[in-house]
């Protein structure tokens, strides 16, 4: 005698639907458990990349920086070598983000700023620059200034995707900071696909949350097993790069390391290759795209009560040789003028009174350059905070 199943038996006796269905109770579960967790705490991880450790440092202090500058490679280099070239020592990127140099040149100018914070990291776009201020640097933990350093690269970088391709905008995004752009952001279909799942399941939503799970049990394991510290293995330079390239960025907190500049050691590398790259392309919506980015920064400031100085940042003759005349003049003319126009300075630092041997290469600065670039922007920042506070007197 056959019985007929119903459609509900069918449904349920199905292996596709009970999976689905545990994974839906899974899901939900997982809502609950993230909803109640504290991703301030451990957010990033295992990947910790550079805004990783600048962030946890940022949010881990006790009273807020009175300036914090932002930027890309050009403002990084320039902060620790002068760091390194301060101190004679070798410094680490990661592990402070304070800059002793520019609060020494703070006090010789009886300026009214004391502290300074270096949140600029290599690659940084202005959209980078405007999340990171719109997600830290607001409200209760707003700094008193900020200061940007851009180069031509930060408006025209032909290598660059999209403004969410960004380990900056994955972590400000963890954070809550850029809900209103997380669809307009994104270029291609798939990213589009990729964030509305992300959405829709929160397990995959928090696929590297797992994966930091994972990795972190693993270690333990190994690290019991065979006594290995896996937060410092060595690895030769040429496997650091080839797996940086294939894999999210995940350091150490020693392992970027810049050193004092020393003029019977010095030496000048080549990158002209690298911003050949770079500069290959000059595509005008990369350019609208990231002056839009400035000016959302501008207004941001402007409505925090925070000053914003932005400064164009030194190159070589051979680096700005490679970008034409006219591509070069739009690009500041068209920086100067947004930043202007919408409650913020801007500053041409990019003058005859940096040698060549103040580079490291044709677009970073050495030890020596560095403290150079920093005694210039202090004073800069000493300027415009008596302008900015006589603005305000006159304006009460």
């Amino acid at each position: 005698m056959s019985t007929t199943k119903t459609p509900i038996q069918v449904l349920f006796s199905s292996a596709s639907f009970l999976a689905l269905l545990m994974f839906a109770v899974c899901d939900i579960g997982s809502r609950f458990v993230f909803k109640t967790t504290n991703t301030k705490i451990s957010y990033g991880e295992p990947y910790r990349s550079r805004i990783w450790w600048a962030a946890r440092d940022y949010l881990g202090q006790k009273e807020v920086p009175d300036v914090v500058l932002l930027g890309a490679s050009d403002m990084t280099c320039a902060v620790y070598r002068a760091e390194a070239t301060l101190y004679n020592r070798p410094e680490h990127e990661l592990s402070n983000h304070h800059s002793e140099y520019m609060q020494r040149q703070f006090a010789a100018l009886n300026c009214p700023y004391k502290s300074a914070f270096c949140m600029a990291i290599p690659g940084q776009m202005p959209s980078d620059a405007y999340f990171i201020a719109k997600t830290l640097l607001s409200k209760n933990t707003k700094p008193k200034a900020i200061y940007l350093s851009v180069t031509p690269r930060s408006l025209y970088d032909a290598t660059f995707g999209d403004p969410s391709s960004t380990d900056i905008y994955k972590l400000m995004s963890k954070l809550g900071g850029v809900e209103e752009y997380e669809l307009a952001t994104r270029n291609s279909l798939w990213d589009k696909v990729d964030y509305l799942l992300s959405r829709a399941s929160n397990i995959y939503g928090h696929k590297w949350d797992f994966v930091s799970m994972q990795h972190n049990v693993v270690h333990d394991i190994n690290k019991v097993a065979f006594n290995q510290n896996f937060g410092v293995i060595h690895t030769p330079i040429t496997i650091r790069k080839a797996s940086l390239m294939e894999l999210p960025e995940d350091f150490t907190p020693e392992e970027v390391t810049d050193f004092p500049y020393d003029p019977k050691t010095a030496v000048f590398e080549n990158n002209i290759p690298e911003y050949r790259a770079r500069y290959k392309q000059f595509k005008e919506s990369t350019l609208i795209q990231q002056v839009a980015f400035l000016k959302d920064l501008c207004e941001l400031c402007k409505n925090e009560g925070v000053l914003l100085v932005v400064g164009n940042s030194p190159v070589t003759n051979e680096n700005r040789a490679m970008i034409p005349k006219p591509v070069y003049d739009h690009y500041l003319s068209e920086a100067s003028r947004v930043v202007r126009e919408n409650g913020g300075m801007f500053e041409n630092l990019d003058t005859p009174t940096f040698e060549h041997d103040d580079f490291f290469d044709s677009i970073h600065l050495n030890g020596k350059g560095g403290q150079k670039y920093l005694k210039q922007i202090a004073t800069v920042l000493s300027q415009t905070s008596t302008v900015a506070s006589a603005g305000s007197s006159r304006a009460n």
